[in-house]
């Protein structure tokens, strides 16, 4: 069976009378995990008001990876990433302001290992 799927992506005129971002709908959040352990990882987008605009918690065992499309709309969050794992015995935490959008390089990354949490933005 042969199927085929059309892309569109509307360019945001913020000139246009009531225009609004485009929401995002792809994958604008990866969380990776390079521990040994399954560990447990909440990742916060906030707007520039500092209002809460995205909350999850994943659980990750060893080598696992979550990507999640965030629904937000295009824009500037400071991304903020907990790592909760006694096992570890770490509470570790990281902040970034991320550009989160549609491109792959518009996507917040959060990455554990070694008992450490980092935030970088764009996928490598």
């Amino acid at each position: 069976m042969n199927r085929s799927l059309t892309v569109h992506r509307r360019v945001h005129d913020p000139n246009e009378p009531g225009a609004e971002p485009p929401v995002v709908t792809d994958e604008s959040l990866v969380v990776r995990n390079y521990n040994h352990e399954t560990v447990e990882v909440t990742v916060q987008f906030l707007d520039p008001d500092d209002d809460m605009a995205f909350d999850r918690t994943y659980a990750l065992g060893p080598g696992d990876v979550a990507s999640t499309p965030t629904r937000l709309p295009r824009g500037v969050y400071r991304v903020v990433a907990r790592l909760d794992d006694g096992a570890l015995g770490t509470d570790g935490r990281d902040t970034a302001d991320c550009l989160v959008g549609s491109d792959p390089t518009e996507t917040a990354v959060v990455e554990t290992g070694n008992g450490v949490v980092s935030v970088t933005e764009g996928v490598v």
